[in-house]
């Protein structure tokens, strides 16, 4: 009898062997990625990476910063979830599916030919039909509305009719009284000295933080009864490194960065690898990778 022949391997994440990740120079890591890479023919995420080569994100902060940092280093552009894309590279991508359609595109039209995921667009804006109007801005203040005219004229045709719809389906209605927002609230003044949040009547706290220093005072001040102890502060990133107790009753570390709304840590540019939770008055960011703690939830409880 003929042998049979054995089936061809065709996936690349199989028989690869990598040695122990931890002991590796800086150098064989970026090796290790770009083989990694050519295995794959393209750049890995990083659970590809920990998948393919075992890699952890101790040593990968250590020596690099962080993955983003890492992925610089081997010479590729970090792309993806977790990785922040500039506006002006959004844009293009936007504009370049636009004049390809010849049509502002819904979120699944961009999805099937754009370069990005349409996270990256949410992070920015609450709704996709903000998408085009904000486009024509930034292209007017970027002096790219004669290279991208086509697509200017679709956006802000978009825009107009995107606003007669939005009174039809929200007409306007009375505004009522509450105790939040009283009937004969005084008029702001611009020497009227600094402004406070709401009143919370904390012990530690009268008003609501207004900043991201508040939110860090107030952590501090509740840190005990949310299971915390603080090990470190810093000005870097990430700005605090505590104890967490656990379900187990053991005390785990865990790096926290302190956002007065947790989408400020994207508008910042932090590498969510650099750090396992957020600490925010505000939490407002959709489908946040990491674990969030949102202190005005907290106190309201």
């Amino acid at each position: 009898m003929p042998e049979s022949k054995q089936p061809e391997n065709n996936n690349p994440e199989r028989d690869f062997n990598p040695p122990k990740f931890n002991q590796l120079p800086k150098e064989e890591i970026i090796l290790l990625l770009k083989k990694t890479a050519k295995q794959l023919g393209r750049v890995p995420t990083f659970l590809q990476f920990r998948r393919l080569a075992g890699a952890t994100p101790r040593p990968i902060g250590r020596l690099f910063g962080g993955y983003g940092e890492l992925i610089r280093a081997a010479g590729f552009e970090p792309m993806g979830s977790g990785y922040r894309v500039t506006m002006d590279k959004l844009f293009a991508d936007w504009a370049r599916v636009t004049r390809k359609l010849k049509k502002i595109p819904s979120q699944t039209q961009y999805c099937v030919d754009g370069k990005h995921s349409h996270r990256a667009f949410y992070l920015r804006w609450a709704s996709w039909r903000e998408i085009p109007e904000a486009m024509v801005e930034f292209a007017e203040a970027n002096r790219l509305v004669r290279k991208w005219d086509d697509v200017i004229k679709l956006a802000r045709k978009y825009a107009e009719q995107e606003k007669k719809a939005a009174k039809n389906r929200t007409p306007k209605k009375e505004k009522k009284a509450t105790e939040t927002t009283p009937q004969q609230a005084a008029p702001a003044r611009a020497d009227a000295g600094p402004a406070y949040g709401r009143p919370i009547m904390h012990p530690a706290m009268i008003t609501a933080p207004v900043n991201e220093a508040g939110v860090m005072v107030l952590f501090g001040a509740m840190a005990t009864r949310l299971g915390f102890a603080i090990l470190h502060l810093q000005a870097d990133f990430p700005d605090c490194e505590a104890l967490r107790l656990c379900r187990d009753g053991r005390w785990r570390r865990v790096r926290i960065e302190f956002e007065f709304e947790s989408r400020n840590f994207v508008m910042h540019g932090h590498d969510q690898d650099g750090c396992e939770l957020i600490v925010c008055w505000k939490h407002n960011w959709p489908n946040c990778p990491l674990e969030v703690v949102e202190l005005s939830r907290m106190v309201e409880s």
